[in-house]
């Protein structure tokens, strides 16, 4: 039986590595003795598996400027008592679903936590997530990330970069939230305490000190930014020495929802796309000058970084649903399982309602057929650049050619990618449209239907546990 996900029907139960149908709540340990067994599995989870877990402990932050101006992003209002109660209930689930066999003593390939501001929680927050999550799963492989501000990893908890060095993981790396060290923008932002390039050069300082990775995230493209100060943030952050950036492009247009869309005067002072493209082209040029090698649509890793044991682990396995699982948890967090023998897979979302146990009827679900599988390898394929033909011909027994020839042809037309009988790649304009170039292979095979539960919907829903109703 197919498991639904909603209020309207029953819920759906991970029984033995299957995914069955049961009228109570998901992974719970009780009422396993009422199952009907005999029921055959609409989904068989694969404990060969890699599986990667992301925890969202909160979506609080702290911005002096509502979500940023820019953030599209799950965010709330700090409090500390909303907070603490969030994470407990985080706790909660991670308990009630990694205790189930088709998950307990698996070992995690790599584990995020992000979300809002993840440093905003303490040490001790993070470290009783960290215990849930080792309480029957495998760690000790594992790359750990923890994602947060600068200002916090160096000032109110900067015992977070010792526990985290302390952990036991095969790899540590922190990944921090820049965006930008010009201080107009930052104070546009109200991000203007939030960290500048002196702090971000002593922590990536100190963090090769405990032997844990660093990331830095930078938009460009924003409200009257120059070239010329985009460079000077892509060579401030060099040099740092971080092992990883992340270049990302400013997404802003009239309707978006907020702040900056409301305001006429940064719509207008946004380049065009032909501009835009010529400023990716450019900052991307730099940094592969700079020895940093592109790994994904957004990520530059230095040379030594991405090809020895302190490469970022976690998104490339999160773009290859041909061989991971991912397991998330807290509000908004995604979960998604393939069963390739099946050809079926199922994504869940949690709303923001994580009070309720993992996988209940608030929560949203997506069922993949062998179509949707398709888009789903194209899709996270090209987050990567590139599609290997063979291994799309060995999962399929099809070609990318005879699976999306009409679009194919348009974005190969266009120049936006190219195709030979090794891959399918990006063309670094290409990279720039990808959103464009996915939506065009996407019209081939999705279906027209009603727009069901809208994003924005998500973000402004809020934010509870049991017996909190918090901020948002």
């Amino acid at each position: 039986m197919v498991p639904t996900i909603s209020p309207q029907r029953e819920n759906a139960r991970l029984v033995g590595g299957e995914v069955r149908s049961f009228d109570g709540s998901l992974l719970r340990a009780r009422g396993l003795a009422d199952i009907d067994r005999s029921e055959r599995a609409w989904l068989n989870i694969d404990r060969s598996r890699d599986l990667i877990v992301g925890v969202i402990p909160h979506t609080q932050c702290v911005p002096r400027r509502e979500a940023c101006g820019f953030c599209t992003f799950p965010h709330d209002a700090a409090n500390k008592t909303s907070r603490l109660r969030m994470v407990e209930a985080v706790i909660r689930n991670i308990e009630q679903v990694t205790c189930h066999q088709a998950l307990a003593g698996r070992d995690v390939h790599s584990v995020y936590l992000g979300g809002g501001t993840a440093n905003l929680s303490s040490p001790e927050e993070i470290a009783a997530v960290l215990t849930a999550l080792r309480r029957n799963l495998v760690l000790g492989e594992a790359e750990l990330t923890l994602e947060g501000t600068p200002a916090l990893f160096e000032g109110w908890f900067s015992s977070h970069l010792t526990r985290l060095s302390k952990e036991r993981v095969a790899h540590r790396r922190i990944s921090m939230g820049v965006q930008t060290f010009d201080v107009r923008l930052l104070e546009l932002m109200g991000r203007e305490k939030f960290g500048d390039a002196a702090m971000v050069r002593r922590l990536a300082k100190k963090c090769r000190e405990l032997n844990i990775t660093t990331s830095a995230d930078l938009l460009y493209d924003l409200p009257g930014q120059t070239f010329e100060q985009m460079a000077r943030d892509v060579d401030l952050a060099l040099e740092a020495g971080l092992d990883q950036i992340c270049l990302y492009h400013l997404v802003l247009y009239d309707g978006l929802g907020t702040p900056w869309a409301r305001d006429e005067a940064l719509l207008r002072s946004v380049p065009d796309n032909e501009h835009a493209v010529e400023n990716w082209l450019g900052l991307r040029q730099r940094l592969i000058d700079a020895g940093y090698e592109q790994s994904t649509l957004t990520n530059f890793e230095r040379r030594d970084a991405r090809n020895g044991p302190k490469r970022f682990r976690y998104e490339a396995a999160s773009f290859a649903p041909d061989r991971t699982d991912a397991l998330g948890f807290g509000p908004l967090s995604l979960t998604t399982f393939i069963d390739w023998p099946a050809m079926r897979g199922l994504k869940l979302l949690r709303r923001k309602h994580v009070g309720q146990d993992a996988w209940s009827g608030n929560d949203l679900e997506y069922r993949y057929d062998p179509n949707g599988l398709r888009l789903l390898m194209l899709t996270r394929g090209l987050a990567t650049t590139r599609i290997d033909c063979e291994s799309w011909a060995k999962r399929f027994g099809t070609t990318v050619q005879s699976d999306f020839a009409e679009p194919l042809n348009a974005v190969i037309g266009a120049g936006l990618a190219t195709l030979d009988e090794r891959a399918l790649a990006l063309t670094p304009r290409g990279m720039f449209f990808a959103d464009s170039v996915v939506s065009t292979f996407a019209a081939s095979l999705t279906k027209k239907s009603g727009a069901g539960v809208h994003t924005a919907d998500l973000l402004a829903e809020r934010p509870r546990s049991n017996e909190f109703i918090g901020m948002g």
